[in-house]
């Protein structure tokens, strides 16, 4: 068997392996084994082997494996979850808020939740309301225009 034999097996067993384990790490090694098969099929010296083997995985590993991860994991903002989700949604005051920092409750949806208004001012019970902050438990809300 000849060394580009072993390089060329060398890298189709690290494609394979890429393709059980989608990391974007062997590959880079399985398409440097694979460079370095070509260059040995020239009649290069083990050293020069083991050199261009080197270089192609680090090429590889450097260049295309922040491109490759980059195209398959985009990752765009995630939307808002638990908490952070009822910002921006509307509410209705069910018990008054009072001025200052006294709370009061709203409703979103079919909950019920402790609020307060970010200017301070009094609501009444009935006023619709924009929530703009949630701190621990307690809902900061504004008038809705």
């Amino acid at each position: 068997m000849q060394s580009w034999h072993l390089w060329t097996i060398i890298g189709l067993l690290l494609l394979i392996l890429e393709m059980l384990i989608p990391a974007f790490f062997f590959a880079s090694f399985g398409v440097a084994a694979l460079i370095t098969a070509i260059a040995s099929s020239a009649g290069l010296g083990a050293t020069p082997q083991l050199g261009i083997f080197a270089v192609a995985s680090i090429v590889c590993m450097a260049a295309v494996r922040p491109f490759f991860v980059k195209l398959v994991y985009r990752h765009s903002d995630p939307a808002p979850a638990n908490l952070h989700a009822l910002i921006g949604q509307s509410a209705s005051v069910v018990d008054a808020i009072g001025s200052g920092d006294e709370p009061g409750r709203v409703k979103v949806g079919s909950e019920e939740w402790r609020a307060i208004n970010e200017s301070g001012d009094p609501l009444p019970p009935g006023t619709r309301v924009e929530i703009t902050a949630v701190r621990s438990a307690t809902l900061t809300v504004k008038p809705r225009l």
